[in-house]
């Protein structure tokens, strides 16, 4: 079976895989090996969050909404391409309740790979309210969305598999529904479609899965990880849906054989949140840290919004220029994480004989210079502020 290259980026090495810039699972004399075995190919999506806007009330907001409804296409278009038997989807395509015309959305885009069996749940962000669309909705023959709120198998014949799964029916779920599977005889492949790992959210330990399954795919945290390599698998979220989803995001692929599972993770790239340091020194002025952060700024990549993190020493009169910095493009957030820069020596000549001055000899006599030298720093802000006399910011 031909198979295209994939229009996302190359694999990463994510949780101990490694990089694989030939077939998306197979290379070399391992794919040369399995040419006879059945081979299962799928792809394993979650927390797509359809019908969120991240970062509410910045320029991009709007554009990061649809930009994670393209990427959904763009994982359904290259389940075409691959030729996937299997599409996987664990859990809240949806960021909340989805409407009708989302739904109708949705499904003429599965519709468009009748080939490729479609396999779904519902997660906490849109699970099934009693009012819920999703209830009565008539899906493509392809696609079979597990309803139940037990584990219930969906049996897959033209591809020798079942998949067993089931939905939310409420935000929260604290049931361990997944447990001990004994593996079923009725298909060549078994596997678990979850959502949850947490306390309050179908917990579940991942070495009670690898007995009864040939591969757990699983969502629900939107960081991705192999939890179990090629057999226990947390998605992450498509695309990052909240500023403080750092890291790659994108789906895996993966083959099933006789032989076992093998995964690859391909990232998204139309948006990445990073944390940028910005170095400050006592020396800098205002208008300096901001045209260090703009030089710093535009060395990024343009999928890429930032933290601005502000590190180091400043001025311990200077007022820092948060909201300038705030304002330039693609920053999110701007962390202040500087210490002020005291004249300790002209500290102590004021106060000669008050328990700071006392205060701030000790401390500079500290054994250990880092340790000694962050609280002195804190103590002498703390012992300023009581005195009324602490730094405006």
């Amino acid at each position: 079976m031909k198979r295209d290259s994939a229009i996302f980026s190359r694999p990463l090495m994510i949780a101990g895989r490694e990089k694989n810039s030939q077939s998306p699972v197979f290379s070399g004399g391992e794919q040369k090996d399995c040419i006879m075995e059945e081979i299962m190919r799928f792809i394993h999506i979650a927390d797509v969050h359809l019908g969120v806007t991240p970062d509410a009330g910045m320029p991009w907001s709007e554009k990061r909404g649809k930009d994670i409804w393209n990427s959904f296409h763009m994982v359904l278009e290259e389940a075409r391409r691959q030729q996937a038997d299997l599409l996987l989807i664990a859990g809240d395509l949806f960021h909340r309740q989805p409407l009708k015309r989302e739904l109708k959305e949705v499904a003429a885009g599965f519709a468009a790979i009748p080939d490729t069996e479609i396999v779904l749940i519902a997660g906490n962000h849109d699970y099934l309210h009693p009012k819920s669309y999703y209830r009565t909705f008539a899906w493509p023959d392809n696609v079979h969305f597990i309803l139940n709120k037990d584990l219930t198998p969906v049996h897959l014949e033209r591809i020798h598999t079942t998949v067993w799964g089931c939905s939310f029916w409420d935000k929260e779920d604290d049931r361990a529904v997944y447990g001990k599977h004994q593996r079923q005889m009725d298909s060549e492949f078994q596997i678990l479609l979850g959502h949850g790992g947490d306390d309050r959210h179908h917990p579940f330990r991942a070495n009670e899965l690898t007995a009864g399954y040939d591969y757990a795919a699983f969502g629900h945290i939107h960081k991705a990880a192999q939890l179990i390599p090629n057999r226990v698998v947390m998605a992450g979220s498509l695309e990052p849906t909240d500023c403080n989803d750092f890291g790659p995001h994108g789906f895996w692929m993966g083959e099933l054989t006789e032989a076992g599972c093998r995964v690859s993770f391909y990232p998204i790239k139309k948006c990445e949140y990073i944390r940028q340091e910005l170095p400050v020194t006592p020396e800098m002025s205002a208008y300096a840290m901001v045209g260090l952060a703009q030089q710093e700024l535009a060395k990024r990549a343009p999928y890429q919004i930032s933290h601005l993190v502000l590190r180091g020493y400043r001025d311990a009169d200077i007022v820092l220029p948060v909201q300038e910095l705030a304002q330039l493009n693609r920053v999110v957030r701007v962390v202040d994480e500087t210490e002020p820069d005291y004249p300790f020596d002209q500290l102590k000549q004021r106060y000669d004989g008050t328990l700071l001055a006392q205060y701030i000899e000790t401390l500079e006599a500290y054994p250990d210079a880092a340790s000694g030298r962050k609280a002195l720093y804190y103590g002498v802000q703390a012992m300023l502020n009581a005195m009324g006399e602490g730094q405006e910011t």
